[in-house]
């Protein structure tokens, strides 16, 4: 048997094979990437636009409370009333004087607080983070209602 490296034009096919090697590789990859951005679902997916309301430069982030204001709490769970009652948002008042200021917990999730806001029918809804009295006075009741 004859060396192939001594073969007239031996050295055009070794160039041939690395050729196509670097080919099939490239072309995987190629195929990895279309896949992997593609998502594999199949299905088109659609996402929940948030709107934001338009905010005066001058306001200081605090909610001011007005006397017809409904207050209402989200501990992440549950809706209660300034009385620590259960509420159920449906029963809410809703008419246009009434302001309902959802005052949250700052440690629910964002996702929670916005899934909250949507069982208010309402449109004129300000949404406040409790402050450490309220979260405290959260605390008690929790701990007095396990008891």
């Amino acid at each position: 048997m004859r060396n192939p490296i001594l073969i007239p034009g031996a050295e055009d096919s070794a160039m041939t094979e690395v050729a196509l090697a670097l080919a099939m590789a490239f072309f995987s990859i190629l195929v990895l990437t279309l896949v992997s951005i593609g998502g594999g679902a199949g299905g088109s997916r659609s996402f929940q636009a948030i709107h934001l309301a338009q905010t005066a430069p001058e306001t200081s982030g605090t909610v001011s409370r007005t006397t017809d204001d409904v207050i209402v709490i989200f501990d992440g769970a549950r809706f209660l009333d300034t009385d620590l009652n259960t509420v159920e948002p449906a029963k809410v008042p809703s008419a246009s004087e009434h302001r309902i200021v959802l005052a949250v917990d700052p440690a629910v999730r964002l996702a929670d607080v916005m899934a909250a806001r949507s069982r208010f029918a309402s449109s004129n809804l300000v949404i406040t983070n409790l402050d450490s009295r309220w979260r405290a006075a959260l605390e008690a009741a929790r701990k007095a209602g396990h008891d």
